[in-house]
């Protein structure tokens, strides 16, 4: 038996089977929808330091003084020895032995000591000379395994005194001074440095004004990665941010053998 269609049922097969129709003519790239990521790409901004709002201990000297070293008398402040710290001389690290950065200017100075003292002047913690490289640039000085530890939540007082001579001795050598203090990483901080690569931990110890991790780390990957300039550009803009332009573009020298 024929069985009729209704005007009814017409329409409606009609009214499936055209949107099929035209979705078989549409590009098959048209019909791929692939999804929009939901992550923003990263915004690169300046590497700058927070300083601590903690003053120094005392005040300091800092600078250079005048003395044999220096070739044609009193050098331009640029060419003098620097400290390579914050404006309060006082650097906040979570090592037990830290790295210690200076920036030696060319001299007739092969020798310099380094000298850590507690927080009251009254007792040599340790003590020790190394040598110089004949280049001028920012030197990096790392405490030793056979140094004591830095005990947390105390401060150091540290000097880098470039040796002219037997002769001349400390009072006639240039001499910089800093303040160090070891302390922990908060749960958060602890937990962003395990899940950061080791590229943008630098930016995390800046964040959180951990002046000495910066240096190093930036450090150890300008040494590692020598071709990559954005490791020089954020070491350049962490000393720039904490006012120590004039040595922000000095290269950074091998450095520093404990003499024997």
């Amino acid at each position: 038996m024929m069985i009729k269609r209704s005007r009814y049922t017409t329409i409606l097969s009609l009214s499936l089977l055209i949107p099929s129709m035209l979705l078989s003519m549409l590009p098959a790239t048209a019909q791929t929808v692939k999804p929009r990521s939901t992550i923003a790409p990263p915004v690169k901004v300046s590497l700058k330091f927070a300083v601590p709002k903690k003053g120094a201990p005392r005040s300091t000297a800092g600078g250079a003084s005048r003395g044999s070293c220096l070739r044609g008398g009193i050098q331009p402040a640029s060419k003098r020895l620097t400290a390579v710290m914050p404006s309060t001389r006082l650097g906040l690290t979570f090592a037990e032995r830290p790295s210690f950065f200076v920036y030696v200017p060319q001299s007739p100075a092969q020798t310099a000591g380094f000298l850590l003292l507690s927080d009251d002047d009254t007792e040599v913690v340790y003590e020790t000379t190394f040598a110089l490289p004949s280049q001028a640039g920012i030197v990096r000085f790392d405490l030793p395994e056979n140094a004591p530890a830095l005990q947390v939540g105390k401060q150091y007082h540290w000097f880098v005194t470039t040796l002219c001579d037997a002769t001349s001795g400390l009072s006639g050598s240039p001499t910089v001074e800093g303040w160090v203090e070891r302390s922990t990483p908060n749960g958060s901080l602890t937990k962003a440095l395990q899940k950061t690569l080791p590229g943008n931990r630098p930016a995390l110890y800046a964040e959180a004004g951990i002046w000495h991790e910066t240096l190093s780390t930036l450090a150890d990957l300008q040494r590692q990665y020598p071709q990559n300039s954005k490791f020089l550009k954020d070491w350049r803009e962490a000393l720039q941010s904490v006012g120590l332009t004039t040595v922000a573009s000095e290269p950074l020298v091998d450095c520093c053998k404990v003499k024997p």
